[in-house]
């Protein structure tokens, strides 16, 4: 089963892999076997049923939020990346 951190991964490796991102799209379960990466069945299901437009939707509000969260100025060093998201 699919922790958070995994899904993390898929979404991660998707914004940053074209070539995974576009095999994601065209079959979830074939894309995420070869990242090593189990899901649940619902999980599954759930990549499966999104098209193209929900699916592009869904990486640039993450990519947003990925570049809107991560940079900042630290008392360590003037940016770094927390990774929240």
């Amino acid at each position: 089963m699919a922790e958070e951190v995994e899904l993390r991964t898929i979404a991660g490796k998707a914004l940053a892999d074209p070539a995974f991102r576009e095999k994601l799209i065209a079959d979830p379960e074939a894309a995420v076997k070869e990242a090593g990466i189990e899901l649940t069945p619902d999980q599954l299901e759930a990549l499966k049923s999104m098209d193209r437009e929900q699916f592009d939707a869904a990486m640039a509000d993450l990519d947003e939020r990925l570049t809107m969260g991560c940079w900042g100025r630290t008392t360590i060093g003037p940016y770094v990346c927390a990774w929240h998201v």
